[in-house]
């Protein structure tokens, strides 16, 4: 029977929290420890608002209000969307450098989804997995899920589990896009789309027995014994700075956010995530682009794409032509098709016409008025519409 390592907290930053997941799956990466894997089962202080890896904070939390709550705020290493974490979600972590013969990204989501699922059945709730992420119990949202795998080939597996949700205090600090729910136009309110362990038995249920049962699923489908080892001494000091280096620090928790003069901003929903494009122009030819979005393992594409079309023309035919031989370059994702990702970019690039001001037209004896500039981009976007 092999061993693993437990690790139980409580009331944990948003900081040291995800320094922690990190931190042990580092180690796992040298190969030297005695265990296996670790399993971290914790809570975060009331409460934290965590971004996905390739999200736009700005976009996707209410900074004013999360200011305002006194609630902390960083950036994931994993992806997906944007999350709150507090007393009454359970954070599990399961960090190791083995497969355990799972040769793919998906296989390793379910592989380590099952012990959650067999706990959350204990108790009457019948969950399984949709889509690449979610936890789901009668189309409901319970559980968000998320694997990062460094360049050893280690693991941290996350799942953020709502036990118990404040609905409202979500949504004062997380900002909701529309498209994120117009494929669910039956649902009247966003509380309809996820659901918690307590609402589903229609009574409260604790953290620690919601953990026990975890505990004890990994135990039972991994066949395993557990080493209780709490934080030494040593590990919190190199986790504190790995805080400070990274989930405490502006340059991590603010990247992927647009430039000043990204003016456009475009929307997509796609199966492999809601994608948020935006794009800064010089004149008719694209300055910049920046993909942001709540999606998993595409950011080779992705930034592939942003270089090539740093300076390009705006031209359907050549922007959609340099996102499919990205997409051939380094692989076509199932839940992705090219079509989708020029989509968000050409709404940015529409977008980002209508607030340019182009400078350069008419000529230096007979310039055009404001009159005539604004009447021309005007015509320029209907004319791309209707292309």
């Amino acid at each position: 029977m092999k061993s693993w390592r437990y690790i139980q907290e409580d009331q944990v930053s948003a900081y040291n929290g995800l320094a922690t997941d990190e931190y042990l799956m580092d180690m796992y990466s040298q190969d030297v420890l005695p265990t296996q894997a670790t399993l971290r089962l914790y809570t975060y202080r009331e409460f934290c608002c965590l971004v996905g890896r390739f999200q736009n904070i700005h976009a996707e939390l209410n900074l004013e209000a999360c200011r305002s709550e006194n609630a902390q705020y960083s950036r994931r290493l994993t992806g997906g969307g944007a999350i709150i974490m507090g007393d009454g979600q359970l954070g599990i972590c399961l960090a190791t450098n083995h497969t355990f013969d799972a040769d793919n990204t998906k296989a390793i989501y379910q592989l380590f989804a099952q012990p959650v699922i067999l706990a959350l059945s204990q108790i009457g709730i019948k969950a399984h997995l949709k889509g690449k992420n979610d936890l789901v119990v009668d189309g409901k949202k319970i559980a968000g899920l998320g694997i990062h795998v460094n360049h050893q080939g280690a693991i941290q597996f996350h799942t953020s589990l709502l036990v118990n949700l404040n609905v409202e205090k979500m949504l004062r600090v997380l900002n909701i896009p529309l498209q994120k729910i117009a494929d669910k136009r039956h649902l009247r309110k966003v509380e309809q789309r996820i659901t918690t362990v307590s609402r589903e038995l229609n009574r409260v249920i604790s953290i620690d027995e919601m953990r026990k049962r975890i505990k004890d699923c990994y135990r039972q489908l991994f066949d395993v014994n557990y080493d209780t080892i709490h934080i030494t001494t040593q590990e919190r000091i190199k986790i504190n700075k790995l805080a400070d280096d990274r989930y405490n620090n502006e340059d991590w928790i603010f990247q992927n956010s647009p430039q000043p003069d990204m003016t456009g901003m475009g929307l997509k929903k796609s199966k492999a995530g809601l994608l948020r494009t935006y794009v800064a122009l010089k004149g008719e030819t694209i300055k910049s682009v920046l993909i942001t979005g709540d999606f998993f393992g595409l950011e080779k594409l992705f930034s592939a794409i942003e270089s090539k079309l740093k300076w390009h023309p705006i031209d359907k035919e050549k922007i959609l032509g340099v996102i499919e031989e990205s997409f051939a370059l380094y692989g076509a994702p199932e839940d992705l098709q090219p079509k989708e990702v020029f989509d968000s970019i050409w709404r940015a690039s529409l977008g980002a016409m209508r607030e340019v001001q182009y400078t350069y037209s008419g000529s230096c004896y007979y310039p055009k008025t404001d009159a005539e500039q604004k009447q021309y981009l005007k015509n320029r976007i209907i004319n791309e519409i209707l292309k």
